[in-house]
């Protein structure tokens, strides 16, 4: 049986990839997620051509499973922060864990979708609220949020 050996540059595709990605469509600039990942910018940007990424970055509020990447890598971004000045306490664990299995369902509408936005943005506004104290930050994800909402309006 041969084995397949992979090379460096798709270990970190398989590693990082996904969560570049995630954090690309959250907002954050392919030089803000190669100094938060051990990736250099060139092979970023070769994922973001290739992964189509500033497309879905503009698709995300109009397609729930993008929206769903794009709230994972928020959510990331806050939990490492947190992460990073010890400030997570059980409780908030598990507020997060809940918050990623609502977000899961949202990505893949395995329930109705208007019900899972709500519950999931509720839940994601309250965490917020509790964690981010710079005012500007917390208008910007206002404003993402009431622009999912006005979408799933038009959707009707």
């Amino acid at each position: 049986m041969a084995t397949v050996k992979k090379t460096k540059r798709e270990g970190k595709r398989e590693l990082y990839c996904a969560e570049a990605q995630s954090l690309y469509l959250a907002g954050k600039t392919i030089e803000e997620i190669g100094a938060k990942l051990p990736v250099a910018q060139r092979t970023l940007k070769t994922w973001q051509k290739q992964g189509q990424w500033e497309e879905k970055r503009q698709a995300a509020h109009r397609s729930p499973r993008l929206l769903g990447e794009a709230l994972k890598g928020v959510l990331r971004q806050k939990t490492e922060r947190l992460l990073a000045k010890g400030d997570l306490r059980a409780a908030e664990v598990e507020e997060l864990t809940k918050l990623m299995t609502l977000i899961d369902r949202l990505g893949n509408q395995a329930w109705d979708l208007k019900a899972a936005a709500l519950e999931v943005m509720s839940q994601f506004v309250e965490f917020l609220r509790q964690q981010v104290r710079d005012p500007k930050e917390l208008r910007c994800f206002s404003r993402r949020i009431q622009e999912f909402f006005q979408e799933l309006e038009q959707q009707k």
